[in-house]
């Protein structure tokens, strides 16, 4: 299955933002406060936007992301990955990283219909709506 977010005609294939030390996705405008692995330049986006994680199932978006605390408060794309790489920051201690929910202040849909922290099932053909922009799902099966 390749999963592909079309932004502003820019296409992220969703299974190749994965990697050994990356399992969320996360979606938000860009800051100083995080780093975003879909950054969605927008003033209608909250940094902490949301989130997709993959399942059994396929993609599941929530309102909302886990996010590690910095204890230096240090957030930038030079630093190395976190443990699970939720945030780029220089955690003290990668075995333990001390993890929180952050929830936006802004709203998100898909398909009309405001997304919870509990999360939908991207399905194809799915309309996501942060700020202004809209993201079109595109799902591909692959078969052997």
């Amino acid at each position: 299955m390749e999963t592909t977010l079309l932004i502003d005609e820019q296409p992220y294939v969703l299974e190749q933002l994965l990697s050994q030390e990356r399992s969320l996705i996360t979606l938000g405008r860009q800051s100083d406060k995080a780093y975003n692995v879909i950054a969605i330049d927008d003033e209608g986006v909250d940094t902490f936007q949301c989130q997709l994680s993959l399942c059994e199932a396929g993609w599941k978006i929530q309102h909302g992301q886990w996010r590690t605390e910095c204890p230096k408060g240090i957030r930038s794309r030079l630093q190395h990955a976190c443990s699970l790489c939720m945030g780029r920051c220089v955690n003290t201690r990668p075995a333990h990283p001390t993890y929180s929910w952050r929830m936006p202040e802004k709203v998100a849909l898909v398909n009309g219909t405001e997304l919870t922290n509990d999360g939908v099932l991207l399905q194809q053909g799915d309309i996501i709506a942060l700020g202004s922009k809209r993201i079109c799902v595109n799902i591909k099966t692959t078969r052997p």
